[in-house]
């Protein structure tokens, strides 16, 4: 199995698949679809969109890390998919940052915040969600 490197070798690292799947799902919430906010945010950065996608996914490993610990600590399973609950929305965090802070990317301790955040919220779900059938609720 392939894996990233962290700089703190702690538990199972994350596998290089999944940092693949999640850099995806970062890139999506960040600035797929093109529209006007993926060019603000690019021209906000100032920088490449290589580079940015590197700066939003070097958090992955903290995901990794946060959600191992979740795991680790309860006996729980997903109550959605969390690419598009937790991932997706980290890269619309990062990217809202940016465009409110001329360009800067959150500071660790931000991220960190964001992502326990948005585990915490995933797994605080009290209703189950619907499921759209033929674009009816069931």
């Amino acid at each position: 199995m392939h894996t990233v490197a962290t700089k703190e070798e702690s538990g199972i690292p994350l596998p290089a698949v999944v940092a693949s799947v999640w850099g995806g799902f970062i890139y999506e919430g960040l600035l797929a679809p093109e529209t006007q906010r993926t060019r603000a945010i690019l021209d906000s950065w100032g920088q490449g969109c290589i580079e940015l996608i590197i700066a939003a996914c070097i958090h992955l490993p903290e995901v990794w890390a946060e959600i191992s610990r979740k795991w680790e600590a309860e006996d729980c399973d997903f109550p959605g998919v969390f690419e598009y609950e937790v991932i997706s929305p980290l890269g619309t965090y990062i990217g809202d940052y940016l465009l409110a802070h001329n360009g800067e990317v959150p500071t660790r301790e931000l991220i960190n915040a964001e992502i326990r955040r948005l585990i915490d919220a995933f797994f605080d779900q009290t209703t189950t969600p619907q499921v759209l059938l033929m674009g009816k609720a069931s």
